[in-house]
């Protein structure tokens, strides 16, 4: 089928597309992850479907069951016949004509609303100032990161200008929950049987035991959560503000970030800038040296290193070979370097390597 001709409605309403948006089918994700690095132009089309998508499960959330509908609407016939028993007939009109009006008025203020959602300023705030009892406050107002130990042995580093909130019992609690304000990043002491959360207002980080950086200005338009080590989940908090009702999110790995826009909300995972290594004691420069190497193998390796996926046509490619000595560069630098070498290009999309080739003679 030819994507390209779709417009932003044949998208929203193609289940292929919702599985790939909601990252609900495995299979959807990667054709529709491969078909993006091949259509750039449709891109814009697909950004604005995404959004749709979103809002429409949304909007899903949020309106009242038929039951609950009809109750309302015998509420407000209820009340228009009652006051007009109570006045003359020629009232009773124009009392029905204002109750249409204001109930004309509140469904275009509802549809406007699910359609532009608006960035409330309340929600900003974050959960951070409703916390006041019973809370430990650590505030960093220098211009330089502090070190912060919890009293089961994980550790913050809080950035300039920011500030971090937890329970006097967080150690007693069920759950590790802290509240942070700014940018700071995580080393937490693994607990299965004591997940670890952050709460930044709009988002909420769950981790069971691992390192990564959350950065939530309160100000600013955006909240990035990188992930060193471990595995994180990322979640948008429910409207009504529970501590732990969660929304759509993503799942993160090493070497993965998700960027969470606070007016569209709307999450977009990627790659940090500079992926590392995973592990330094078992893998080294040595392991990145090539010679006459299948591509399939060479993948393999770079895949087990950085704990990336990367996406390729492996019957297309199976004739190509390298032979490079790589070993200091930086991940973007080797993929750039081997795909010099067998003239492909590649992309980064949902944090996942997608590789262009045209095969090897």
């Amino acid at each position: 089928m030819d994507y390209t001709k779709f417009n932003v409605e044949d998208f929203a309403s193609n289940e292929s597309f919702i599985d790939w948006v909601h990252q609900a089918d495995p299979e959807a994700v990667r054709f529709w992850d491969l078909y993006l690095s091949n259509h750039p132009e449709i891109r814009p089309t697909v950004d604005k479907a995404r959004a749709l998508v979103l809002n429409l499960r949304q909007a899903e959330e949020i309106m009242p069951d038929a039951p609950r509908v009809d109750r309302m609407w015998a509420n407000i016939a209820d009340r228009v016949e009652h006051h007009a028993d109570r006045h003359t007939r020629p009232y009773t009109r124009t009392i029905r004509a204002l109750a249409l009006v204001c109930l004309i008025l509140l469904g275009s203020a509802v549809a406007l609303w699910l359609i532009y959602p608006e960035q409330h300023p309340d929600s900003v705030q974050s959960a951070y100032h409703e916390q006041r009892t019973d809370f430990i406050e650590q505030v960093n107002d220098t211009d330089k990161p502090v070190n912060v130990r919890l009293a089961d042995g994980s550790t913050v580093i809080l950035d300039a200008r920011s500030r971090l909130k937890y329970k006097a019992t967080y150690q007693q609690d069920s759950t590790r929950q802290v509240y942070l304000l700014g940018e700071a990043f995580f080393d937490v002491v693994k607990n299965p049987y004591k997940p670890f959360i952050v709460h930044t207002g709009e988002i909420m980080v769950k981790v069971l035991g691992t390192s990564f950086r959350v950065e939530a200005p309160e100000q600013a338009g955006q909240i990035r959560v990188s992930v060193k080590t471990g595995k994180v989940s990322v979640s948008a908090v429910a409207d009504d503000g529970a501590d732990n009702r969660q929304k759509d999110g993503v799942i993160l790995l090493p070497n993965q970030q998700v960027s969470y826009e606070r007016k569209e909300h709307l999450f977009t995972r990627s790659l940090i800038e500079s992926p590392e290594v995973l592990d330094t004691t078992t893998v080294t420069p040595a392991d990145f040296t090539f010679d006459n190497t299948p591509i399939a193998q060479v993948f393999r390796t770079m895949e087990s290193a950085y704990g990336i996926e990367i996406i390729f046509n492996d019957e297309v490619m199976k004739h190509c070979y390298i032979t490079a000595p790589l070993g200091a560069e930086s991940m973007r630098e080797k993929l750039k370097i081997i795909c010099q070498t067998i003239d492909a290009r590649y992309e980064i999309i949902d944090a996942k390597v997608v590789i262009n080739s045209a095969g090897c003679d």
